[in-house]
């Protein structure tokens, strides 16, 4: 169901970010008001056969200046509540502790602990010794020398969820941040097999980010992939994102493409249906000449993430 974006500013400023073009100080500072939060509940309520978990992201949701409201007015719809979070934020901590007995899950978006200063890294700490299992971590593979056994590592010492899910650095539209060019693909696709054939003995499996193509990957390592029940797939496929303000958008890197307020849809599902139907041309694009006669075209693989189609399509506007 909905991405709920809670706020447009974070306590992080990562390189990275795909959000930056929708984000503080870009564009001016934003929480979701409580009128905003209970028109959304409304409207999500309004889509047929469909009482899944809400996701609450940001920026970073727990700077929301009402947080625990938010929070129990989607307990009060019996509705499980998904958690985005760097718990590097001031009130990360006390939110995790408070909220520890809910039927609330949390993926933590990490960086190596290497790069957390030591406010960062007492309060991360001490939050994921809070939520255990409740806590599941997602960060992003770079080229560079780390081995990420680190994530490993945490998972083992406060006992999380055995999932790590995995990012390949997604682009913006407007190619703003830092992302993966075509060349790295494959050394973070490596970098990544090689964690994973550490986490088995572990019991730990990998979800990925959507937005990864087939093409990343040598035969032998999707071979790997699919061995282990990896769920691996290539479609740019996003829940919906809904800003503070209520304008749905498709993802964060893709925020450029449309923005339209939630009340002129009648359920989430129209709007999905929506932006599946204004975006289904570019993807038959794909991401390089290779994809028009790839076998895998169309049936397993879908180009990956439609803004690095997009980036390499210089003459689409």
């Amino acid at each position: 169901m909905t991405n709920l974006m809670l706020t447009n500013y974070c306590n992080y400023k990562c390189p990275y970010c795909f959000g930056v073009d929708f984000m503080f100080p870009k564009v001016s500072r934003k929480e979701m008001s409580l009128e905003t939060l209970d028109g959304l509940l409304n409207w999500m309520d309004k889509t047929p056969k469909n009482k899944s978990a809400v996701h609450l992201m940001g920026g970073e949701p727990t700077l929301h200046s009402q947080f625990e409201e938010v929070v129990f007015k989607i307990l009060e719809r019996g509705r499980q509540i998904v958690v985005f979070s760097n718990l590097a934020s001031p009130k990360a901590p006390e939110y995790a502790e408070k909220l520890s007995d809910f039927n609330i899950s949390w993926v933590v978006n990490v960086n190596s602990p290497k790069l957390w200063n030591d406010v960062q890294n007492n309060r991360i700490r001490r939050a994921l010794k809070t939520l255990g299992q409740k806590a599941s971590i997602t960060f992003n593979i770079n080229p560079d020398g780390d081995d990420d056994m680190w994530a490993v590592d945490l998972i083992r010492e406060y006992d999380l969820s055995r999932w790590i899910k995995v990012g390949f650095v997604l682009p913006t539209m407007t190619g703003s941040n830092y992302a993966l060019e075509d060349e790295q693909y494959p050394v973070v696709a490596k970098k990544l097999i090689n964690l994973l054939k550490n986490t088995q003995q572990y019991g730990i499996k990998a979800a990925f980010e959507c937005g990864v193509p087939t093409c990343a990957f040598t035969d032998e390592q999707l071979g790997y992939l699919w061995s282990i029940g990896c769920t691996f797939d290539s479609n740019c496929d996003s829940r919906l994102d809904v800003s503070p303000e209520g304008l749905v958008i498709y993802c964060l890197p893709m925020s450029e493409i449309a923005k339209v307020h939630y009340t002129e849809f009648d359920n989430y599902f129209e709007a999905k249906k929506f932006f599946d139907n204004k975006l289904l041309p570019y993807r038959r694009l794909g991401r390089n000449e290779n994809c028009f006669s790839c076998v895998l075209a169309d049936s397993i693989c879908r180009s990956g993430c439609v803004a690095k189609i997009l980036l390499g399509a210089k003459n689409v506007k």
